[in-house]
């Protein structure tokens, strides 16, 4: 398609117009690489300073995102989620109109680890409910959780949790409000593991926000540590 040099428009506005619209209309998904300046200057008949000029100002709005040496990509929905309130992930979805999605890897009962007594505030010889799920945003994995739950809780090893929220569950079965104590914001690389669950190269840099959450009378219901994928996240204070 060649861009009309005789409209009173500049090339670059047409050329810019003209890939709102295709991202619009999912010619170019969320995530998905675009063409290169050199491509997309051959597509649309126009010089690569064009290219460039269009690509800065889709950028600028928050569109696009340019990596050096890898390309240009539909900017993917960044989450915000704020490390000072209490707020669920299911909540923190639906506040900004995305669809939260979960899918349970593991929920069993297993014994106490040193760190699990030390966390929870529970005897040696307490069991604990290991939980593990994947947690999506719009269907795209955003974060995986590790949730360590005391004895009282076991009851979760009943409840179907995929697609589900936790808070929301805790607070009708056991009718406790939950309470989020101080977190600890760390960074880490993508284990194998992980990486396939959240479909990330292993040793990928995600961000851990670890923590414990109390009900309302202070006493402990699980300690959570989160892997999420940082560029998924826009955290604030």
């Amino acid at each position: 398609m060649q861009l009309d040099a005789q409209e009173s428009q500049p090339l670059y506005k047409q050329l810019e117009y003209k890939l709102l619209q295709d991202i619009e209309q999912g010619v170019y998904k969320k995530g998905e690489k675009i063409p290169t300046e050199l491509e997309l200057s051959q597509m649309y008949g126009v010089s690569r300073i064009t290219v460039r000029k269009a690509l800065a100002d889709i950028t600028e709005m928050g569109i696009l995102e340019r990596y050096v040496g890898k390309g240009t990509y539909v900017a993917s929905v960044k989450l915000k989620r704020s490390i000072s309130t209490f707020m669920s992930f299911t909540e923190c979805c639906e506040a900004q109109g995305l669809k939260p999605g979960a899918r349970t890897i593991k929920n069993v009962i297993e014994d106490a680890t040193p760190e699990d007594c030390q966390n929870l505030k529970i005897p040696e010889d307490s069991k604990v409910l290991a939980m593990e799920r994947i947690r999506y945003a719009d269907g795209v994995p955003v974060s995986f959780e590790i949730s360590r739950f005391t004895s009282e809780y076991m009851g979760l090893l009943q409840e179907e949790l995929n697609d589900r929220s936790l808070f929301v569950i805790l607070r009708e079965k056991y009718g406790i409000t939950l309470k989020d104590e101080p977190k600890v914001l760390e960074l880490d690389f993508a284990s194998f593991e992980i990486s396939r669950y959240l479909e990330i190269p292993a040793r990928y840099p995600l961000l851990v926000v670890s923590g414990l959450v109390t009900d309302g009378e202070g006493k402990s219901v699980f300690y959570s540590k989160q892997y999420i994928v940082g560029d998924k996240f826009k955290f604030y204070l």
